[in-house]
């Protein structure tokens, strides 16, 4: 037999031994056999000691019959006699030996009989050979069984007879007829086992069968067959539910199939909806980033774009030991243009001057516009006379008039000039030297001129007005001025936004993009930030005393937001004050986040900052990445002025603004847009689906006293309409 077919037959025993019949049958043959064997014991007990009396009455009989005729033998102390009487008792079938004993069990007499076994055996393992030792070892053998009669006379007892039997035979003949019950015991139990196993198979194993049968192919999703038992029993009743069952099971299959048929084309749809979704916002975001790098006006590289491209030069002449220059340009009169003939025929000029540029300059140039009428031209691998050589190209390409409508016009421009690495190693140096160059050129009446340090006299005034700037934060004259923001939705004003003013002694209003920039490059920056908060929430307090609850909104630096102190001084403020973190709003340029937005994620969950509005300033000027805005605590994106100012007439600043407000919207954020300053602007936001507004329109920026009756004017005027 093959190893194969071994171990398919062990298997198959196994499934038989393992099934509810083989159980069954088991269970009734062990039964059936532990009764009948136990049964067979009793029976084989109670034949061995029905022989035991057998033998004991036969004992007490042969030792009467030998005490009786032992007396007178007993009494003359014949001991031939009684060794006779001896004799005769052993020769008895099944007597193993006998003796007559005194009452100190001293042996009277002393026949044996050799030819037995049991007393040769006995006499080999002893010394003494009295009959009463010998007695004693007889009875340590389980086959021999010893009694005791008296001899009496006239009420004396003069001796005792010992009749050792064999009773082995009898145990024999007991043994073999209890083998006999358990063989039969053990035919019968199979037997009966057997017929058991016939009818429990036929009546209970076959119908669990065609139920298994049945499950197993519901199991593999069969369900049409049906499965039939007869009779009338619980199984019968269990196959009519089984079929139900199954009835239901397929029904509940079926609905399953179509539910999930229906959710695969639901799946199918939504996934090819949020892939055009995603291609949508792809598309949208790439947009957002073209135009957060470029002018919305000339489409040439903005200001954020240009600063980027000098960087990217300035390290690549660094590593090849070459030379970079930057040129600033600004239009001559341009204000006067802007004044004469108005600020659309102003835009009109600018995109003619960005149509010209480009074609004095090599493909591996960038020129941008950095602001207003000034225009930025970045030149790799160049030195200074062929920078001067362009910049002459630039004013060339200017010298034709312009038309604009019935008007000629000859713009004449002047260009400052900074090279690297002569005139400064960094960007920001470059910048501000091209800038000292080019005013140094209006002064002179020149077109173009090379930056020269002996020459640059804005560097005193700088630092005299960093001087004066400082004594005005030490002297408390700076101001804080208010500009309410409007809810569109309510017409309220929930919050302001605080800005801060300075008039200087001789130089009158210095304007805050001036001051604050020149704070930015100093540590100057952080002590006019804590004035600004000690005021705001000092301001705050007293409002609240008034019975006003107003928010109020303030700007930080990189360096003020990066401050391990910020949370602390803010926390300690607040309580000097009396007044709640979430009164206070803090709104954050792109160019700041985006300067080390991890840490300033990591800033702004402190506990006492995580209770503080949050607002992205100048939304839409810098290059901010979606997966940084989707972390940040922010709740509201504020619109840079720059492009709210032109909506009204300029397609593509409306769809910038559309665009960021959709953006800010998908991001869950409040849209907040300054720079308002006519109905038509107000009433194209409102329709976009701005949420917030701030601008000239409602009002400028006024001082603490005016700001609440400013506010009511504003409802009033809301509500009046």
């Amino acid at each position: 037999m093959s190893d194969g077919s071994i171990k398919y037959t062990v298997i198959k025993k196994r499934r038989v031994l393992n099934s509810l019949g083989g159980q069954m049958v088991l269970l009734v043959s062990g039964i059936l056999l532990i009764a009948m064997i136990t049964n067979a014991y009793i029976q084989f007990r109670d034949e061995v000691s029905t022989m035991e009396q057998v033998l004991k009455v036969r004992a007490q009989s042969l030792g009467q019959v030998l005490s009786s005729v032992s007396v007178d033998a007993l009494v003359e102390y014949d001991v031939n006699k009684l060794n006779k009487y001896i004799e005769a008792v052993t020769s008895q079938t099944q007597v193993v030996h006998a003796v007559i004993v005194d009452m100190q069990d001293h042996s009277l007499t002393t026949y044996l009989d050799l030819n037995d076994i049991y007393i040769q055996d006995t006499l080999d393992s002893l010394d003494n050979v009295d009959s009463s030792v010998i007695v004693n070892e007889l009875d340590k053998i389980a086959e021999l069984v010893s009694y005791k009669v008296p001899v009496m006379f006239e009420d004396m007892m003069l001796a005792q007879t010992i009749v050792v039997l064999d009773n082995s035979e009898y145990v024999a003949v007991s043994a073999a007829k209890f083998e006999e019950k358990v063989l039969s015991t053990l035919f019968i139990g199979l037997f009966v086992g057997m017929g058991i196993y016939f009818v429990f198979s036929r009546k209970i194993l076959t119908p669990l069968h065609v139920l298994s049968d049945g499950a197993n192919k519901i199991a593999n999703s069969e369900f049409g067959n049906k499965i039939k038992i007869t009779g009338d029993s619980e199984l019968t009743d269990l196959s009519e539910n089984f079929n139900q069952m199954s009835e239901n099971i397929e029904l509940l299959v079926a609905d399953r199939d179509a539910a999930l048929d229906d959710l695969e084309e639901l799946n199918t749809d939504l996934e090819k909806r949020v892939q055009e979704r995603t291609i949508e916002l792809q598309a949208l975001n790439v947009e957002i980033a073209r135009q957060a790098m470029h002018d919305p006006l000339t489409e040439l590289p903005n200001r954020t774009l240009l600063v980027e491209r000098l960087k990217q030069n300035i390290y690549l002449a660094k590593r090849n030991n070459k030379h970079v220059a930057f040129l600033m340009l600004d239009l001559n009169n341009f204000k006067e243009v802007n004044d004469t003939l108005g600020h659309p025929q102003g835009d009109r000029l600018l995109l003619d001057v960005a149509s010209r540029l480009p074609m004095a300059l090599r493909q591996s140039d960038t020129v941008g516009r950095f602001g207003g009428d000034e225009f930025g031209i970045v030149l790799p691998d160049t030195d200074s006379e062929k920078a001067v050589d362009v910049a002459k190209k630039v004013l060339a390409s200017l010298e034709q008039s312009f038309t604009l409508d019935d008007h000629e016009l000859s713009i004449g421009a002047s260009i400052g000039i900074a090279m690297y690495p002569e005139h400064g190693e960094d960007d920001a140096s470059l910048i501000r030297h091209a800038d000292v160059a080019m005013y140094e050129a209006k002064g002179s009446k020149g077109e173009h001129c090379l930056y020269d340090p002996e020459a640059d006299h804005y560097t005193t005034a700088r630092l005299a007005l960093m001087t004066d700037l400082r004594n005005a934060v030490d002297n408390d004259e700076l101001q804080l001025y208010f500009q309410p923001q409007v809810v569109l939705s309510t017409k309220k004003v929930l919050k302001v936004e605080a800005l801060t003013r300075w008039n200087h002694p001789e130089l009158g209003s210095v304007s805050p993009e001036k001051f604050i920039a020149l704070a930015e490059t100093s540590d100057l920056i952080r002590l006019i930030s804590a004035w600004v908060l000690e005021k705001t929430i000092s301001q705050i307090a007293k409002w609240q005393a008034q019975g006003a609850d107003i928010i109020v909104s303030i700007n930080l630096s990189a360096r003020d937001l990066l401050n391990p102190s910020l949370a602390e001084n803010i926390e300690a403020l607040c309580e000097k004050y009396d007044v709640s973190p979430s009164k206070l709003a803090i709104e954050i340029a792109e160019s700041v986040i985006m300067s080390n937005p991890e840490q300033v994620i990591d800033v702004l969950k402190h506990p006492v900052l995580s209770q503080i509005n949050y607002a992205i300033d100048d939304f839409g000027t810098g290059f901010s990445s979606l997966r940084y805005l989707k972390r940040l605590p922010v709740r509201e994106v504020k619109i840079d002025k720059s492009f709210v100012l032109d909506m009204i007439g300029n397609a593509e600043d409306t769809s910038i603004v559309r665009s960021v407000i959709e953006l800010a919207h998908n991001l869950g954020h409040v849209v907040v847009a300054e720079g308002v300053e006519t109905e038509q602007t107000l009433t194209q936001l409102e329709l976009l689906g701005c949420n917030v507004v701030q601008g000239f329109y409602f009002s400028p920026a006024v001082d603490a006293d005016a700001l609440l009756s400013v506010i009511k004017e504003i409802e009033n005027e809301f509500s009046e309409s």
